[in-house]
Parts: structure tokens; C-alpha cells; sequence
């Protein structure tokens, strides 16, 4: 075993409540003694001090069984021999690291200092011995080897013959210098041996150290004191400091002396004289206490409290533990806090004002604790005054603000007294205004914000301004928007009930006159359409049975309209319903066709332009591929979209590969119509999925791809089926995950920016619109089954429902707020953006979690973000240089580069696999390494919070170097 381990099984011995056996101390008092081992300077001073305990704990415990031998050389030093067998012995010691209790222990008293002339002679020396003059570490080792066989002649002749020439070799003069002091009491060869070093050594701190105490040990007080005085005491020893404070204790400085004692008792290790000096400072401590004490009890009886406190204070200063001036300064207390108590309440009586009378009682409840109840019945009282008067001055200046109209400032009061429990004056407030009766009990619009509260209360007050006015443009609108808050009160049903008869009254008279035109006006079935259209707007102001009756009306005069077909007609519709894929009325209208050879020929011809041929793919999902990340694939693939669950790869110009990661499976889908296509959307859990053809930017398809079943189910002709501006942009198109023929659209023109939901049809129709502005810097899907939209601008942040419309409780500060979108987590509708970090918000787009260590998220944007696993919080990170790194959202920490080619990934949440393909064979090898990324790359912190922007953003762009932080190739095995 190694010494650590003998020094463990020391300390445990030590503290154990079973006292070992003589031998086994003795053994352990030989495996942990430092003297010949290369130890650090920490590890010899614990062995030293497990050494001497262990010896204290054997002479203690065995002091019978055992004598102390003088040793020939130093009278401080002594054998610790057994009286028996004289081949025993427990090594030497130095006489003060024996305790009082070890020396009683013994029969005899240490021995009596025998002449120098009857010193043992040398041992001979060995060969391994160094000759006077060595190097200083051999003569050191040979000292210790000698010191070892007692020889301690010989290991003082190695010992003062060291000479360092540099500094690397102060080490071993330090050591030897302590054998000397510490273990051989030889304080003027120590003295000596120190004084010829160079100069440039001497002045060394634990040199001088070490000459203090060979001073100190030959009793050269001005010396040793002078060294000490130049060293700083936290600095210094055990031993140093029990020097110096013996020094201190002989100049008469009891206070400096004790405060040494404490630095020494405080470090590790156990020095007997220790318990002696503190013994001796302490009786001198006292008795100086107790002349204080005297003249503290006479200053006591002629009532001079203030020198009574001031003596004792002095006599505690030296004594700590003097009990009677305690006492004493308990009893002057008690007569200064009997006063103070005496006038607190006299002031109590004088005060008027609640406020100083609260901060008079705070400070009685600390001092008078024989009055607690009282002073806690009395804080009680003054607190409901103060909230009493306080209430009515709010009150006072809630009127005042409100005949100002200072209505914001209102709210603030109002939304005070809701949380205050006086209902005398809550009733009160709320009947100083009539617009404050809606606030009365308002827990609705109180579980809200404070801000968003108030901002839906000032919008009421706006609107009702605006009627006042005789100006009802948009006032119903708005109403409508805040009536859930308000409907159950009076101040706002009246108003919005007459509204809402006005408006139906003015949409009654509307729907007639349209009524009258579609019937008698209209001349052709498009403005007859267009009159339809406007009437079916109109008439949702109305009840519903109005409603109802207005829209088959409509249905029987547009039908009037309505031309009858030719068979050549209803085929051409046909034709057009199957190819925009709208089944439903594609069927409808097969039943009025009679030619049925028309609509098979029709058939067949439509689903072999449709037709996509499909080869299935062998996947492999192997934990133990061999897959290497340095290389592209056998067959490289081009990833060109991804769904929650598929990934979609081009092979070539007419194929595309289609991986279901949640089977998994895989296929290869070949079609002409491949060409060109770009990935625009997918509905996952139906295996269909959305393309634009990048170079006419005009023909989008939807297809059906799965093993089972495969073809495109429409070709849509944005031209055809949407209206827009000549120089218009589509900036996204989705599908509807509920209707076939219904797409969200969101294009961008000259006034704005335009999102649609229309419904392809053989004359398409706009079902909902969506109108903001701005500038449109992302558009994503965020949820499927129901529908969202996601649409980032330069001005705000808008979620869409499948409507079209912004959900109910969603954030109105995100709709002013232009965020960068980090990622999108599409199964719970979690949005990632970054803001100083990485922040998450919920549906609603609140903050419901951030990562504060993602500082290097900032500089990352939606586009570049490949997808984010959530498991892990690891992002995958494209850069310009055609390879990907991934990023760590806690440690904020990137890995090294690697190529894309190899990697495989869904939308988010996803997990991250390699693969390799093999064309030849039709086999799709994937390993998922989404707990393997920390061990198989190596990461690296890029930039920090403390680094200025423009650090932070030259280090993310070393990322565009193709060479910084590659990933070396694997030699081959």
C-alpha cells in the first residue's frame, strides 16, 4: 500500500473509540514516517503530525511497557525504546510533541542530558552515502536514509554541507534546514547551515522562517523576534507561530500573543506547549480582567453606567470568558433598555401621526417583550388606520383624476383598492364614474396582466368617447373583441345591444337592396356571383334565422344564373376538379355526366399523368454501424425537405427517396414531374406532401408518397387559382390538414402583405384573408390538426389560427415585437427565438423557458437552423461552407465541422442519425448517434456573454474558414 493509504488508516485509528494494540500503533507509526520518503512539503508536515499523535496515543495507553532514550546527539530529541525487547521501538521524537498525559504515562522521567563525549559514533558510511559537497538533493536523501538508521551525526554532516547554487533547489534546502530544526533540535547548525547560502536565498520567507526558530530554539529572543516581525503571521507555521506568540507573551503583549495562539491552534497538527502558553496567557488575561472588574463594581455602585460598561467591555477584551462582567453587562443593559422602553412609550403617547406611532411600536416589540400581545394589538390598530387614511386619499385623488379624465391613472388606483380589504371604500370608488361600474368585481379582466388589463379597459372607454361623439365607425368591431370581458354589466351591454340593433338594421336594409339586384339586375352569373358574395357578408350581422332564410335565397337566385352545362362543359370541369384535386366535387359532377367512356378516358388519362412508379429501399437501423462522419455517403443524396417524421432526398433529376424514420421504412419514387420540384410542405400522418417547380415558380403538386400508394393528387396553376398583383411574390403555401382543397397562401404585393385561404374549385375562391405590414422575413407552419401559421415580419410576430384569425389570449406585445425565429417545435407549438439567448414561448407567445447560456444562439437564424433536438438541446447548424456543426443550447458550446452528406435528420423535435446508401443494392444503412455526439465530436466554447458584439461575431464567422475545427480523418483499422 502507499503512504496515502497508511495515513488514512492512521486518522481513522486516531478518531476511533477502540484503542489499537502496542504493535499496531508501532507499525503504523513506522509506514506513516515521512523522514526518508519524497514527499510534498503538505504530506510531510501530516505525517509529522500523524507521527506524533500516534506516539502520544502508544505512550498514553502503553507508557508502562516503554522508556525514553536519550539521543546522543540533541537533548531534545528522544527514543522511544520498549523495555523488554530492545529491538522494538516507536522511532524518535522531539520532546515537546509529547503530551503531559504520554509523560505521566511512563515510569520513568525522560532522561537526564548525558555529555556531549558519550554521543554514539557515526555509522559507517554506505555507498549510496553522499560525500560533503554533493548536490544538494543526493546529500538531502543520504541525510534522510542516515537520519532513518539514528545515525544523526552522519545526517547533520550531509545536512549543513548543503550549498543550492539556484533556485530550483530551494526545496531541498528548506527541508533539510526543518530535519534539523524540527526533527534534531540542531538549532545552530540549522542557523548556520541557512547563513551559508547566497544572500539572494537568505531572504527567502520560509528560510527566514526557519532562522527565527533556530533562534527562537537557542533561545535568541531579539534575534527571533526581529525575523518574526518582518514575516506576516498568516504566513507562518505551526511552529512559527507558537514562537512568536511565546515572544509576544514575554514582551507583555497578551492580546498579540493570544491571537498567535490562535493562528497556530487553528492550523493542523497538535504542539503540547500549546495547551501550556495558552494556560499562562490566560491566568496573566484574567488577572489583569479582574482589576478591571474591581474597578467596574465601584463605577457599578455610583451609578456611572457608561464607565461600568466601558471597564467591563475592557476586562472581556482580556479575558473573554470572565462570567461576572457579563453579568454586569447584562445588568447595565437591563437598566439602559428599561429607560429606553420608558421613553419609547412616553413618545408613543405624544405622537399623533400613525405612521410614527407604527415605528415606535416596531421598536418596543424588539425591546419590551413583556408587553408583546399589547404592542401587537396596538400595531394592528395603527396599521388599519394608516390603510384607512391611505384608502381615502387614494380615493380623493381618484376623483380628482377622474374629473380630469385622466382615465390610465385611474385604472392604477382602481386595480390598488381591488387587493385591499375595505369594502366600504371599494364600493365607494367604483361609483365615483360611470366607466368604473365595469371594473366592480371584474375577475375576468383582473386574472389578466395588470398591463393587458388595463389596456382593454382604456379601449372600452376609447370606444364609448367615440359614440359620445356621434362616431360609430369601428366601435361595434372593437366591442365585439372586449365583450367577453364587460357583456354581464350594464355600461356595456346598453350601448353594445344598440349597436348591434343599429348594425343589424343597417345590414337588413343592405341585404334587401342586394336582394333586389341579384334578382332583377344581375345579367350574367359572374356578377351575380359578386353580388352573392357581398350579400353573404352582409347578412352576418343578421339573427340566424335570417340568416338562414337570406342564404337560400341567394342559392335560388344565383342558381337562376347559372348557365345550363353542355356534356362537352361538364367533361372540361371534370377534368379541371381531378387535376386540382378536388374529389369531392369531382365525383358530384360524374354522376350528371352520361358519357361514361368520356369520364374513363378522362380517368385514365388523368392517373397516367399522375402516375409515379416506386422501388422500395432496404432500411437497416444497426446502433453498431460503422459508419464514419469524416466521408460522404457510398451514394451521395441531396436532403431537400423533411417532415416530423420523413426525410426526403433527390437521387437524380426524376427520383426522390422518401425515408419514414417512424416505421422506418424507406422508398424510391420516380415521376418526370420530379424534375425541377422544390419541397414546400407535407402532412405527415397521410404520407402527402407539397412541391413548387422552381423554374416556372407557377405549377405547384401535391403527392401521395408511400409504398402502399403512390401518385400526385393535383397540379395547381397559381395563375389560374389566385388573384394578385402583376408583381406580386408568393412568399409560402401550405396545405390544409382537414380540407383537400383548401391552401393558405401568403403573398406579398406593393400595399402589404396578403395571407389567404382559398378553396381550388373550377372558379377558386378566397375563404379568409389575413392583412398585415411590413416586411415579411419568415413564414412557417407551426402546428398541424388544428392548422397554425407562423409569420415573422419587421414589425411584430403573428400566430394564425386555421381561420386566419389571431387566438384568443395570444401575447398583443409579440404583435409589436419583430422576433428572429431560432426553431419551431411543431408537436407542442413551442416557439425558439433568439433574444440575447435562446428563449422558448408557448402558443400564446409568452416566455415559458430560455437557456441562459446560449448567448452564441443569437447569431443563429431559423435559416440556418437545421433542426433542433429537444432531447438533447443540440442544434444542427448549416454553414456556407457546404458542411454543418452542431450547437449546444446549455453550454453553449459548438462542435467541431462536419459534412451534412453523412447526417439525417425530421423537423423538430428530431433526433440525429448518420446513414450510409447504397444505390447498387437498393439498402439504407441509418445509426441514430443523438447520445453519441459528446464522445464522437470534439466541442468547443466559440464566444462568450463578456465579449463585445463585434468579438462575438468574428468568432461565429470562423466558421466560414472550410479548415477551422475539422474533423480529422480516421486512420484506417
Amino acid at each position: 500500500m502507499n503512504w496515502e493509504t497508511h495515513a488514512r488508516q492512521a486518522e481513522v485509528k486516531l478518531r476511533a473509540s477502540r484503542i489499537p494494540g502496542s504493535e499496531e500503533i508501532i507499525s503504523l507509526i513506522k509506514r506513516v514516517n515521512p523522514t526518508s520518503l519524497p514527499l510534498s512539503d503538505s504530506d510531510r508536515e501530516r505525517g509529522y503530525r500523524l507521527k506524533s499523535e500516534l506516539q502520544n496515543l502508544l505512550l498514553e495507553n502503553y507508557g508502562e511497557s516503554f522508556r525514553l532514550d536519550r539521543h546522543p546527539y540533541s537533548d531534545n530529541i528522544l527514543l522511544i525504546r520498549h523495555r523488554s525487547i530492545p529491538t522494538v521501538d516507536a522511532c524518535h521524537t522531539h520532546i515537546r510533541s509529547l503530551s503531559a498525559k504520554a509523560l505521566d504515562a511512563l515510569d520513568d522521567p525522560p532522561p537526564v542530558p548525558v555529555p556531549a563525549a558519550t554521543a554514539k559514533p557515526a555509522a559507517k558510511k554506505r555507498l549510496s552515502q553522499a560525500e560533503p559537497g554533493a548536490p544538494a538533493g543526493e546529500a538531502l536523501n543520504t541525510a534522510q536514509q542516515l537520519l532513518a538508521e539514528y545515525d544523526f551525526p552522519g545526517a547533520e554532516e550531509r545536512l549543513t554541507g548543503i550549498r543550492i547554487r539556484d533556485r530550483k533547489e530551494l526545496t531541498y534546502l528548506i527541508k533539510g534546514v526543518r530535519i534539523l530544526v524540527e526533527e534534531m533540535g540542531a538549532y545552530e547548525s540549522a542557523a548556520a547551515t541557512i547563513l551559508s547560502q547566497p544572500a539572494e536565498f537568505q531572504g527567502e520567507r520560509r528560510v527566514r522562517e526557519l532562522l527565527a526558530l533556530s533562534c527562537y530554539g537557542r533561545d535568541m529572543i531579539p534575534e527571533a523576534r526581529a525575523l518574526l516581525d518582518t514575516l506576516r503571521p498568516d504566513e507562518l507555521g505551526k511552529s512559527a507561530l507558537l514562537a512568536y506568540a511565546d515572544i509576544s507573551f514575554r514582551d507583555g503583549n497578551l492580546s498579540a500573543a493570544m491571537a498567535l495562539l490562535q493562528l497556530s491552534e487553528a492550523k493542523e497538527g497538535i504542539l503540547p506547549a500549546e495547551t501550556e502558553l495558552r494556560k499562562k496567557i490566560e491566568a496573566c488575561m484574567r488577572a489583569e480582567a479582574e482589576k478591571l472588574m474591581r474597578r467596574a463594581e465601584g463605577a457599578f455602585a455610583a451609578g456611572e453606567l457608561e464607565q461600568v460598561e466601558s471597564l467591563a467591555r475592557q476586562a472581556l477584551a482580556h479575558s473573554p470568558r470572565y462570567q461576572e462582567a457579563r453579568q454586569l453587562l447584562r445588568k447595565v443593559d437591563a437598566i439602559k433598555t428599561a429607560g429606553e422602553i420608558g421613553a419609547l412609550w412616553s413618545q408613543y403617547e405624544a405622537m399623533a401621526a400613525p405612521e410614527q406611532r407604527l415605528d415606535l411600536l416596531g421598536k418596543l416589540l424588539e425591546l419590551d417583550t413583556n408587553n408583546e400581545e399589547r404592542i401587537k394589538g396596538l400595531i394592528a390598530t395603527e396599521k388599519a388606520l394608516v390603510r384607512r387614511r391611505t384608502a381615502d386619499d387614494r380615493l380623493q385623488e381618484l376623483a380628482t383624476l377622474a374629473a380630469r379624465e385622466d382615465w390610465s391613472r385611474c385604472f392604477d388606483i382602481l386595480h390598488w383598492l381591488t387587493r385591499q380589504d375595505d369594502a366600504e371604500r371599494f364600493d365607494v370608488a367604483f361609483d365615483i364614474a360611470p366607466s368604473f361600474s365595469v371594473l366592480y368585481r371584474n375577475r375576468r379582466l383582473f386574472k389578466l396582466p395588470a398591463p393587458e388589463a388595463k389596456k382593454i379597459w382604456l379601449d372600452l372607454v376609447a370606444v364609448k368617447a367615440r359614440l359620445l361623439d356621434g362616431n360609430q365607425d369601428g366601435c361595434l368591431e372593437r366591442f365585439e373583441q372586449i365583450k367577453r370581458y364587460f357583456d354581464s354589466y350594464p355600461y356595456f351591454s346598453e350601448e353594445y345591444d344598440r349597436l348591434v340593433t343599429c348594425e343589424s338594421e343597417a345590414a337588413r336594409n343592405e341585404a334587401d337592396k342586394l336582394m333586389k339586384e341579384l334578382y332583377f339586375e344581375a345579367s350574367s352569373l359572374m356578377e351575380a356571383r359578386v353580388l352573392a358574395a357581398r350579400l353573404r357578408r352582409t347578412i352576418t350581422k343578421l339573427p340566424p334565422d335570417e340568416v338562414a332564410r337570406f342564404r337560400s335565397m341567394i342559392d335560388l337566385a344565383v342558381s337562376y344564373h347559372i348557365p345550363k352545362n353542355s356534356e362537352e362543359d361538364n367533361l372540361d370541369d371534370y377534368r379541371t376538379l381531378l387535376l386540382i384535386g378536388n374529389a369531392a366535387k369531382a365525383a358530384s359532377l360524374r354522376e350528371s355526366i352520361s358519357d361514361r367512356d368520356r369520364v374513363a378516358s378522362i380517368d385514365r388519362e388523368t392517373a397516367e399523368y399522375f402516375a409515379i412508379s416506386v422501388e422500395p429501399i432496404a432500411v437497416t437501423v444497426s446502433p453498431d454501424a460503422p459508419l464514419d462522419l469524416t466521408s460522404e455517403p457510398g451514394s451521395p443524396l441531396t436532403q431537400i425537405g423533411e417532415s416530423p417524421r420523413h426525410v426526403l432526398f433527390r437521387e437524380d433529376e426524376e427520383t426522390i427517396i422518401v425515408v419514414d424514420l417512424a416505421r422506418p421504412g424507406a422508398a424510391r419514387y420516380r415521376s418526370p414531374h420530379f424534375k425541377n420540384l422544390g419541397y414546400l410542405d407535407s402532412l405527415p400522418d397521410r404520407d402527402i406532401f407539397l412541391f413548387a417547380n422552381t423554374v416556372t415558380c407557377n405549377n405547384v403538386w401535391r403527392a401521395k408518397l408511400s409504398e402502399a400508394e403512390a401518385c400526385f393528387c393535383a397540379e395547381i396553376e397559381v395563375n389560374r387559382n389566385y388573384t394578385y398583383e402583376g408583381r406580386a411574390s408568393f412568399i409560402g403555401m401550405f396545405m390544409s390538414s382537414s380540407k383537400d382543397n383548401d391552401y393558405y397562401a401568403c403573398i406579398e404585393e406593393s400595399d402589404g402583405v396578403r395571407v389567404v385561404k382559398q378553396s381550388l374549385d373550377v372558379h377558386s375562391s378566397t375563404v379568409r384573408s389575413f392583412h398585415l405590414k411590413g416586411e415579411v422575413s419568415g413564414i412557417s407552419r407551426a402546428s398541424y390538426h388544428p392548422d397554425t401559421l407562423l409569420i415573422c415580419t419587421d414589425s411584430g410576430t403573428f400566430l394564425l389560427n386555421s381561420n386566419l384569425d389571431l387566438p384568443h389570449g395570444s401575447s398583443p406585445l409579440a404583435r409589436t415585437f419583430p422576433m428572429r425565429l431560432f426553431a419551431l417545435h411543431i408537436e407542442k407549438l413551442n416557439v425558439y427565438i433568439s433574444d440575447n439567448v435562446v428563449k422558448v414561448l408557448n402558443s400564446k407567445l409568452r416566455i415559458i423557458k430560455q437557456y441562459p447560456n446560449s448567448s452564441a444562439g443569437t447569431f443563429v437564424s431559423s435559416p440556418g437552423v437545421m433542426a433542433l433536438c429537444t432531447e438533447t438541446d443540440t442544434a444542427l447548424i448549416s454553414l456556407a461552407t457546404g458542411k454543418g456543426t452542431f450547437y449546444d443550447l446549455n453550454s453553449n458550446k459548438f462542435s467541431q465541422t462536419i459534412p451534412l452528406g453523412r447526417l439525417l435528420w425530421t423537423n423538430t423535435p428530431t433526433r440525429w442519425h448518420c446513414f450510409d446508401y447504397d444505390k447498387g443494392s437498393s439498402t439504407l444503412v441509418v445509426k441514430d448517434i443523438t447520445h453519441e455526439l459528446a464522445t464522437l465530436l470534439e466541442w468547443r466554447v466559440i464566444c462568450t456573454p463578456d465579449q463585445d458584439g463585434d468579438t462575438q461575431l468574428a468568432n461565429i464567422r470562423q466558421f466560414e474558414d472550410p479548415a477551422f475545427f475539422n474533423l480529422p480523418a480516421k486512420a484506417p483499422a
